[in-house]
């Protein structure tokens, strides 16, 4: 019956109409078959039996007549009546014999036929009787007639009326078979089709259930699925293998069953992610809170210390500005005490002018590389103290060390070429050369702390204003520190409140009974749900 399951409902409605229609038509047509046979048996018994019965009266009627006419013609001497009555006699013999005629028509039996014969034979006996009465009538043989009349006439009217009798007996007997065949048709007929109608209406009715059922069950079936995916209960599988309407609608359920507890699934498991992440983003953010809030509380103190080194370098920066005016002062005095000691060296120098200028410069400027390169190394020192503010310090400094290195060199190139030089003026010039090196050096020694406390005041100066730049990026750093802080407690409070509606997600999804799947397993068992065993 598979192939009744996969046929669609108004296909089946339909055949079952046909079906009912097919038994309702054999059962129309065989009743109107039947009712045509009783018409034509009712036909053939009006026609055969009862229509006849009227010609075997009307023979006897015009027989009788012809009788009378006979009678008639003795009893009267009027020849004009006589001709009158033998008139009637003739359209009496002429009825008599189309009325025979007609009823030998519908004369069946062998019986009857003879019966028919003999009525023949007895009329023309009879009008040969009534020629011979005329005849005597003519001859004035009136008493003669009357007793042939009588004596011939009434044994062929004994044998006529007798042969009527037993016609009509024979047609009243056929006509009582034929009516007791037509009742027994009909009332075969009526029970036949009775028990048709009810075959067809049992039949109808059964049919009628069946198709019912069919559509119902799994109707009812696919009702009670819906109610349980409407209480939440997708933990159920509908097996289909009928192709109708009632399948094509358990197979829409089912894959819309599959869609929703997948898309739950999706839901619980997202669910969860959200609330483990949610909970992490809320540890991450209170951490985080905490921290900042540590580090807003570490740079003030590292404000208040920045702001406690800016002002001891802003003093600094003035000492220095006060040493280095003090340091102008003494380098004046000794140019002035420098120049007075040329005076009184004039003689000397002349003779050793060449080769002590030189060497005294080659000296300076060795001594200058040197002291250049150590200023270098303290200010390459300071640079890397002073951090990201020192390194546009850091790369001058490198540079003043390579010039140091390179002054260095070329002192000592000169050195070697003048050396021999010095050495023959050295005997001549050593006391001279003795005083002037001690004022030269003081001179020296004066210009170079000048430059040092300079450079120092420069960058005292240099390293107020990075302080004061350090000190203002710390309060910048103080405000974001703080408004991080702010933002992280915020987190933390909407990571709780996302945490809360997660769980709350969560316990309604977990409100449905979800089917185990690849992508989602559950524990429950699964309810197989087969709609063609309904």
């Amino acid at each position: 019956m598979k192939w009744f399951k996969d046929m669609k409902i108004g296909l089946k409605i339909l055949l079952g109409f046909l079906f009912a229609a097919f038994i309702a038509g054999i059962t129309g047509i065989y009743c109107i078959s039947n009712i045509n046979k009783i018409s034509d048996l009712d036909t053939k018994l009006y026609d055969k039996m009862t229509q006849p019965l009227g010609d075997v009266i009307e023979i006897s009627n015009n027989f009788n007549n012809i009788r009378a006419n006979t009678r008639d013609i003795l009893l009267t001497d009027n020849v004009s009546e006589i001709q009158d009555y033998m008139g009637q006699i003739k359209d009496n013999s002429d009825k008599f014999d189309y009325s025979l005629n007609k009823l030998s028509e519908t004369t069946l039996t062998t019986e009857g036929k003879k019966i028919i014969e003999d009525l023949r034979v007895y009329k023309s006996d009879y009008m040969n009787l009534i020629s011979k009465i005329t005849q005597l009538k003519n001859q004035n043989k009136n008493q003669e007639a009357v007793n042939i009349l009588y004596s011939e006439g009434k044994p062929i009217l004994e044998k006529l009326q007798s042969n009527l009798k037993t016609y009509t007996d024979i047609k009243q007997n056929l006509a009582k078979e034929t009516s007791d065949s037509n009742s027994k048709t009909a009332d075969n007929t009526t029970l036949l089709t009775t028990i048709i109608l009810i075959i067809e209406v049992i039949v109808s009715v059964l049919i009628g259930v069946f198709i019912s059922l069919s559509v119902s069950r799994p109707v009812h079936k696919i009702i009670r699925v819906a109610d349980k995916i409407a209480d939440g209960d997708f933990n159920i599988n509908i097996n289909v293998e009928s192709k109708d309407e009632i399948g094509l609608l358990a197979l829409s359920f089912r894959r819309m069953t599959e869609k929703l507890n997948n898309t739950i699934c999706n839901i619980n498991s997202a669910t969860e992610q959200v609330t483990a992440g949610a909970k992490q983003v809320s540890d991450s953010s209170v951490a985080l809170s905490e921290g900042a809030m540590e580090q807003a509380s570490s740079i003030e103190e590292l404000t208040a210390s920045i702001e406690e080194i800016s002002a001891q370098t802003k003093m600094n920066a003035e000492n220095s500005t006060n040493a280095n005016e003090i340091a102008v002062s003494a380098k004046i005095n000794a140019e002035e005490g420098y120049e007075q000691m040329k005076a009184m060296k004039m003689a000397v120098e002349d003779i050793n002018n060449a080769s002590t200028s030189i060497y005294k410069i080659i000296k300076v400027i060795d001594e200058i590389a040197f002291q250049t390169n150590i200023l270098a190394l303290n200010a390459a020192v300071e640079a890397a103290r002073a951090g990201q503010h020192g390194k546009g310090f850091a790369v001058v400094a490198e540079e003043v060390r390579n010039l140091a290195a390179r002054s260095a060199k070329a002192a000592k190139e000169t050195a070697e070429m003048i050396e021999g030089a010095i050495r023959k003026a050295e005997m001549g010039t050593k006391i001279a050369k003795q005083t002037s090196e001690a004022l030269n050096k003081i001179v020296e020694d004066t210009v170079k702390v000048a430059e040092f406390i300079n450079q120092i005041s420069v960058a005292s100066n240099e390293q107020a204003e990075g302080i004061a730049q350090i000190n203002q990026g710390v309060i910048q750093i103080s405000a974001v520190v703080q408004n991080n802080s702010a933002t992280a407690e915020e987190s933390a409070s909407a990571s709780e409140e996302l945490a809360s509606q997660a769980e709350m997600l969560k316990d309604q999804v977990s409100k449905f009974k979800l089917r185990e799947t690849k992508s989602c397993l559950v524990n429950d068992s699964i309810r197989n749900i087969n709609l063609d065993t309904m």
